[in-house]
C-alpha cells in the first residue's frame, strides 16, 4: 500500500504485516471509507460558550480529513445534557450551520465524518454551563466521588451535583431530543450520526446497575433498563434510515463510577435488539482488554454487521484481528492530536509527535492546530514534544 504526501506523490510502501489497515471499506450503499482507521471522539473544548463550532474546529478537523472516518468529539443534543462550557451543542441552527462547515472542510479534502450525539445526564454540576439547570439522571444518585475527566471551567475537588430523576412521561421528550439533533446533523451534511452510549454518561446511566434505581419500564429488567438507548437508536434511525446511524458501547466500563452487573444478559439483549433493526452503519465497541476479553467475542460473533473495536492495541493486533475476522475496522485518538497526518506516518513508519497533555483540553490554538505535518526536508522539525526518537508503536494506545 502507498500513501500520497501532501505533494501528491508517493512515498514508501506499508509493511505487509499491517496492509488490512489501509484497505478500503463499504459502511453503507453512500459511505466507503478510504482506510479502515477512524479518528475516535475526543473532547477538546475548543467551540465557542454557547456551543457553536469555532473557526479553530474547522481547521483542527480538516487537518485530520486523511482519517477513513472522523468520529466528532462528543456533541450535546441540549442545554441540560451539557457537561462542561466550550463543549459544542447540535440543538440550534447556529450549532448546525457552525458544524457544516466542519463538515465542508473534511469533505473538501476528501475525508469522511460523523457527528457523535450526547447527554451527559448526572456527570455534570451547575458550574459547567452559563444557565442554572439541574442535571438529571435516570435516578436521584449522585457520583459518589469527584471521577471527573475534563476539569476546563471547573475544580477537579467540586463535587457533582445530585441529579433530578427523570419522569417517566419526561424521557421520551429527552429522546426527542436525540431526533432533533440528527434532523440538524442531515441538514449540516454530515455522513452519518453515532449514538453515545457509553462513558457513564445518560444512556449508559440507564444502562447501569447502581445509577438507574427506577422501578417503572425504564428500569429493573436488563430489557428494560436497556430500554432507552433502544429507544434513542429507534429515534435518530427514523430521520434518514438505520444505514446512517452507528452505536457506542463499552460493556463493563466504569467511567463515571458506573456499575453493570449484568454485562452477559443485557449486551446480549442489545446485539439481538440491534440485530432486529438492522442494516446499522456499524457497532463500535471498546474494551480495555479487548484481545483477551471473552464478552468482545461473545458479542462479535453475535452482531450481524459490521464492527469497529478499539482497546489500545498496537497497529501491528489490529490488522491481525482484521485477518482473523475478529474485528472490521478500529481506530486510535490521542495519536491525531499530535499528528494530524497520522494515517501518513503510520503508514511511511515515521515517528509520531507527542500531544502536549496540559493543552488536551483548554482555548485557543496551541495544542490544537499547530501541530506540523511530516515534513521530509526537515524531519527534526516533524516531531514535537520528543526528547528523542520514540518507536512508532510506543505511541500507539487509543483512548476512547
Amino acid at each position: 500500500m502507498q500513501v500520497k504526501q501532501e505533494n501528491g506523490s508517493l512515498d514508501t510502501s506499508t509493511e505487509n504485516h499491517m496492509r488490512e489497515l489501509f484497505e478500503p471499506i463499504q459502511l453503507s450503499p453512500s459511505l466507503t471509507l478510504r482506510n479502515r482507521i477512524a479518528m475516535l471522539a475526543m473532547t477538546r473544548t475548543r467551540a465557542e460558550v454557547d456551543g457553536t463550532p469555532s473557526d479553530l474546529m474547522v481547521e483542527y478537523y480538516r487537518q485530520r480529513a486523511s482519517a477513513g472516518l472522523i468520529i466528532t468529539e462528543s456533541t450535546l443534543v441540549s442545554e441540560v445534557g451539557r457537561g462542561f462550557l466550550y463543549a459544542p451543542g447540535m440543538y440550534t441552527t447556529e450549532h448546525a450551520l457552525g458544524w457544516r462547515r466542519v463538515v465542508d472542510a473534511v469533505h473538501g479534502e476528501g475525508g469522511k465524518i460523523i457527528l457523535q450525539l450526547n447527554h451527559v445526564g448526572r456527570a455534570n454540576n451547575l458550574q459547567h454551563r452559563p444557565r442554572v439547570l439541574s442535571p438529571v439522571g435516570p435516578s436521584a444518585v449522585r457520583i459518589p466521588r469527584n471521577s471527573r475527566k475534563i476539569t476546563i471551567n471547573i475544580g477537579r475537588m467540586t463535587p457533582y451535583d445530585k441529579p433530578r430523576a427523570l419522569e417517566t412521561e419526561e424521557v421520551p421528550l429527552i429522546v426527542d431530543e436525540f431526533r432533533r439533533a440528527a434532523r440538524l446533523a442531515v441538514f449540516a451534511g454530515f455522513d452519518g450520526v453515532q449514538v453515545h452510549a457509553d462513558s457513564g454518561y445518560l444512556i449508559h446511566q440507564f444502562l447501569s446497575t447502581n445509577a438507574n434505581t427506577r422501578t417503572d419500564r425504564y428500569g429493573g429488567s436488563p430489557e428494560n433498563r436497556a430500554r432507552f438507548a433502544l429507544e434513542v437508536l429507534d429515534a435518530v434511525s427514523s430521520v434518514n434510515g438505520s444505514e446512517y446511524v452507528s452505536i457506542k458501547l463499552t460493556p463493563g466500563f466504569q467511567v463515571h463510577e458506573i456499575e453493570e452487573d449484568d454485562i452477559i444478559e443485557k449486551y446480549r439483549y442489545i446485539v439481538e435488539e440491534l440485530n432486529r433493526r438492522m442494516p446499522l452503519m456499524f457497532l463500535h465497541l471498546y474494551f480495555d482488554a479487548l484481545e483477551t476479553s471473552e464478552v468482545y467475542r461473545d458479542l462479535r460473533s453475535r452482531f450481524r454487521g459490521k464492527i469497529l473495536a478499539e482497546g489500545s492495541l498496537k497497529p501491528e493486533r489490529y490488522a491481525q484481528m482484521m485477518r482473523e475476522g475478529l474485528l472490521d475496522f478500529t481506530g486510535v485518538a490521542r495519536p491525531f492530536i499530535a499528528n494530524p497526518d497520522y494515517i501518513y506516518r503510520l503508514a511511511n513508519g515515521l515517528e509520531l509527535s507527542r500531544a502536549d497533555a496540559e493543552t488536551i483540553y483548554g482555548l485557543g490554538a496551541g495544542g490544537y492546530t499547530d501541530y506540523p505535518n511530516w515534513n521530509p526536508a526537515d524531519p527534526a522539525s516533524s516531531v514535537v514534544g520528543l526528547d528523542r526518537p520514540v518507536p512508532i508503536n510506543a505511541l500507539l494506545k487509543a483512548e476512547a
